[in-house]
C-alpha cells in the first residue's frame, strides 16, 4: 500500500482520503442501525414531552416520520442497503414501488420506536 502512496502527489492523496471520508458517510447516512440510532436519541431527547402528551403514540409517530428523508434517492439508497427491509409486507396500500420503499422504511422505525414507548412507558408505572 506504501508503496502505491508514494507514486502519488499530496492532492491525489488527498483525494483519496476525502473520497474514502464520503464513502464512510454515505454507509452511515443509508444505514438503518445509524438512523434507528438517530430516531431512538431523538425519542430520549423528548422524553418527558412524550410520555406527558395526551397521546404519546402519535407523537412517538411523528417522530419517526421526520426521521425518513423526502428524497428519494436518499429512500431507495436506504432500502438497497438494508435487506432487513426487503422481504416486508406493505401495510399502506402502496401504488407504486416508492411508496413500498417508504413503508418498509417507515415500518421498521415504527417497530423500533414502539419498542423504546412500551419500555419507557413500562418504567414510568413502575416508578
Amino acid at each position: 500500500m506504501n508503496d502505491k502512496l508514494k507514486d502519488l502527489s499530496q492532492y491525489q492523496i488527498e483525494a483519496l482520503a476525502l473520497k474514502g471520508l464520503e464513502t464512510e458517510a454515505d454507509n452511515k447516512r443509508y444505514s438503518l442501525y445509524h438512523i434507528t440510532q438517530d430516531l431512538i436519541a431523538e425519542l430520549e431527547d423528548n422524553k418527558e414531552e412524550i410520555l406527558e402528551h395526551e397521546y404519546p403514540q402519535d407523537l412517538v409517530s411523528e417522530y419517526v416520520d421526520s426521521n425518513i428523508s423526502v428524497y428519494t434517492y436518499e429512500q431507495i439508497m436506504i432500502f438497497a442497503n438494508n435487506n432487513d427491509l426487503w422481504h416486508r409486507t406493505d401495510e399502506f396500500g402502496a401504488d407504486d414501488i416508492n411508496q413500498q420503499i417508504v413503508g418498509a422504511i417507515y415500518s421498521y422505525l415504527a417497530e423500533q420506536a414502539d419498542a423504546w414507548l412500551f419500555e419507557q412507558e413500562q418504567a414510568k408505572e413502575e416508578a
